[in-house]
């Protein structure tokens, strides 16, 4: 191929008539190292520069000493205290490779640096003057265990120092800090080294250009929510399953994550709610209760019935009438478009991870369901003030639903009431 990279839509230069973008241009970047960062930052320059000058105790520059603690990290490995923490580390990325301009997506440099800032605004400066400090101690005691060369012991004081609050200058941002960036550095090449096959056909999988008009519009319509009219397409493309698969989890990721925004409305209705409650009371009271230092299979256990319970609790019923709720929302003009968008990517989400989605809601939502009516908002509040919930307790509000014209709202409390027979929930004795 010629030394010249050719541009995304340019022909590509292996001669297969191909466009650059969906022949060679994702296996050209998955092969590529990533680049050495410049420093641009006065700051950041000067603090090295004067760090730099200062010969330690033990004879070692830490001008060297963050070269060697890069590589003393790749061989041990991805230790907890030596990483971001690796699911949040990898999700950002996932999400953030779909979103990459055209420049970012062909330039080496610039897709480092693009993710690079934008996982340092993820992070934070709270978290990550958290993670420094962390790191600090992690390498201080490595630096004391025995086995441990003279000069990596040097290395390893040398990044403790630079790691604590303490010993940076004043005005320098925790994104020019240079322990950072190293272990940026080595966690995106071990995030490189996991994916490699999934960047090589990142491109492919996310060109339109070879499909066909009928699988365009469905996947257009998947989009907004109507995933039903790919199953026409799916079975006869296996790279359009996968695209769509990927495309749920991303949006499973950002639900779970809006989920937790005070401003997200329910996904649940009320009687939705108090089922899930109620079936996974028992289940999630147990692993509540688990000791610290409990036996991992113990604990394994634990989470096994609980996910066991959810998935019990999920019968067609109630997601056909959630689903069902969450498409109507979709496509509600009165809604603003900011809440239609949320009700698009909660309902693909949940019929692609029905279980996990459910789990987060209830656990995670700042916002409970909300009663139809003020009468309905009192009989929840009445349920919610028992000490035990119980048939007796639940009747008045599955009344209230008749009279209010939910008959399918009615039964589901109705099966409430069944469970309670067997599984009476103990709200106050289990708060005490």
């Amino acid at each position: 191929m010629s030394q010249k990279k050719p541009g995304r839509n340019d022909p590509c230069p292996c001669g297969s008539g191909k466009k650059y973008k969906v022949c060679h241009a994702a296996q050209d970047r998955a092969s590529a190292p990533p680049p050495s960062v410049p420093v641009h930052r006065p700051q950041e320059a000067s603090f090295l520069a004067t760090k730099g000058r200062q010969r330690q105790a033990d004879g070692s520059y830490p001008m060297f000493a963050l070269e060697r603690f890069g590589q003393l990290l790749a061989e041990w490995g991805p230790e907890p205290r030596l990483r971001f923490k690796s699911d949040a580390f990898d999700a950002f990325v996932n999400t953030q490779l779909a979103r990459l301009t055209d420049e970012e997506a062909t330039d080496a440099a610039s897709m480092y640096q693009a993710l690079f800032k934008g996982w340092m605004r993820e992070l934070g400066a709270e978290q990550a003057g958290i993670f420094l400090t962390g790191l600090a101690l992690e390498t201080l005691n490595r630096s004391q265990k025995p086995g441990q060369s003279r000069e990596d012991q040097g290395v390893l004081g040398a990044v403790s120092r630079l790691s604590l609050k303490a010993n940076r200058p004043k005005g320098l941002r925790l994104e020019d800090h240079p322990i950072i960036k190293v272990v940026f550095d080595v966690q995106f090449r071990e995030w490189r080294a996991r994916h490699k096959e999934w960047l090589e056909k990142h491109e492919a999988l996310l060109d339109e250009s070879s499909m066909t008009e009928q699988a365009r519009e469905a996947l257009k319509q998947a989009r907004e929510g109507n995933v039903d009219a790919l199953l026409n397409f799916v079975k006869e493309d296996p790279e359009l399953a996968e695209r769509i698969a990927r495309e749920a989890k991303e949006r499973a990721g950002r639900v779970e994550a809006k989920l937790r925004e005070a401003s997200t409305p329910p996904v649940f209705a009320p009687e939705e709610e108090l089922w899930l409650t109620c079936v996974l009371w028992e289940p999630m009271q147990a692993l509540k209760g688990l000791p610290p230092g409990s036996e991992p299979t113990v604990r394994r256990e634990a989470v096994t019935a609980l996910l066991r319970g959810v998935k019990g609790a999920l019968d067609e019923d109630f997601l056909a009438g959630m689903l069902g709720r969450m498409r109507e929302k979709a496509q509600d003009a009165s809604l603003d478009e900011a809440l239609r968008a949320w009700y698009t990517d909660a309902s693909i989400a949940f019929e692609a991870e029905p279980a996990r989605m459910a789990l987060a809601a209830l656990l995670t939502a700042r916002q409970e369901a909300a009663g139809r009516s003020a009468e309905e908002m009192v009989a929840l509040a009445d349920l919610k003030a028992l000490t035990t919930w119980t048939p007796e307790g639940f009747e008045p509000y599955r009344t209230l639903l008749l009279q209010m014209g939910l008959p399918a709202s009615a039964e589901r409390i109705a099966r409430c009431q069944e469970w309670l027979k067997t599984h009476p929930v103990a709200l106050r004795a289990a708060a005490e």
